[in-house]
């Protein structure tokens, strides 16, 4: 999608000033900061983005510009007290929503963003966001951290502005809860490639979100239990590692072994390399298409329901809350809800007996 405001550099396109990416081999990106001169000096900033905005950020001591963008708004959101609060799976969430915003504003002067801006940037992303993520959905969620931004914007003085503050958002129904059937997991199931076995097995066997499946570790295990917390919530998690937990486990130690590259994470790839989300995302949705299945009926987030229902008509509520690791029942008691309750039948009255007189 082509930029919201403003024209696009072709080199080190939506980074910060004097900011520079460079690629090295292997493909892994570092960044510097370009602080001029002849010879031309450059301080590394490390490969990590926000590790290295945030020693930008010190670096560029300079007062702020006498237009400042939303990317120097932005820039400075992540260096925040504000955003060094929030749990890691906020952080991944709102990183994910502010590359994509300035990768369309980050040019923008922010006093010359109006709500005109937002209202056709909403219309283009709910086109463009792939399903991973949702589309309305997403889109109004990206509009409302940009909201959030120009709040903080104006709470340090860079802006008067607030286009987000006109705009009404409406609220939009939430995806229908959907329970996958064994008949739907093993179709997608067998489609994939053995790295994406590995992670729907580990996914539906310990019930837990996308993001906290995929930071497993060897680390997170501990005298055979797999320890962790869980990156939403922050609630600990403790689960035996027994059965087809520990089957699970040993298959995947046995492919690790026989790559040449070894990982300390559980999930991997083909080539023993950290699977990413967008491996994952990549793979599963490839064999979801060869199974035949629309992605709206079977994303891979959907195994975490499909764990906690399963476990509920096996071993009841309070067993799932735990797997889950909701502090409420009730919020147990919906999350399983779309499958619904094992009842008996209403017990049929039969004919009556004896013959009918004449």
């Amino acid at each position: 999608m082509g930029a919201i405001m403003g024209r696009h550099p072709t080199v080190n396109k939506n980074l910060l000033p004097r900011m520079r990416a460079r690629k090295r081999h292997g493909g892994k990106i570092y960044y510097y900061y370009d602080v001029g001169g002849r010879p031309r000096k450059e301080i590394p900033l490390g490969s990590d983005y926000i590790a290295a905005v945030q020693k930008w950020a010190k670096l560029n001591v300079s007062p702020s510009p006498i237009l400042p963008t939303v990317g120097y708004a932005i820039t400075r959101y992540l260096t925040s007290p504000g955003y060094a609060e929030l749990s890691t799976g906020t952080q991944d969430d709102y990183g994910f929503a502010l590359d994509k915003l300035t990768e369309n504003f980050g040019t923008a002067p922010l006093d010359q963003v109006k709500p005109a801006h937002l209202t056709l940037y909403l219309e283009k992303r709910s086109k463009d966001c792939d399903e991973w993520k949702g589309s309305k959905h997403r889109a109004q969620r990206e509009v409302s951290i940009l909201g959030m931004v120009f709040r903080y914007a104006r709470s340090i003085g860079l802006t008067k502005n607030d286009p987000k503050e006109s705009i009404t958002l409406k609220k939009l129904p939430g995806r229908k809860k959907i329970y996958i059937t064994d008949d739907m997991l093993d179709a997608v199931y067998a489609a994939g490639s053995i790295a994406l076995k590995d992670a729907m097995d580990l996914a539906y066997l310990i019930g837990q979100r996308p993001a906290d499946v995929l930071s497993m570790s060897a680390m997170n295990i501990k005298d055979d239990i797999l320890e962790y917390r869980q990156g939403k919530t922050d609630t600990p998690q403790r689960i035996v590692i027994a059965g087809p937990l520990a089957d699970l486990i040993k298959r995947i130690d046995e492919r690790k072994a026989a790559n040449k590259v070894h990982s300390l994470f559980l999930l991997v790839d083909e080539r023993g390399k950290k699977m990413t989300k967008a491996m994952l995302r990549g793979r599963f949705e490839a064999a979801r298409t060869t199974a035949g299945i629309n992605g709206k009926d079977f994303q891979f987030r959907d195994l975490r329901r499909k764990s906690g229902s399963d476990l509920r008509d096996q071993k009841g509520l309070d067993a799932a809350q735990d797997l889950l690791g909701h502090q409420v029942q009730a919020q147990t008691e919906h999350y399983t809800a779309a499958r619904g309750k094992i009842i008996s039948a209403i017990p049929i009255r039969g004919p009556k007996t004896g013959a009918s007189k004449a």
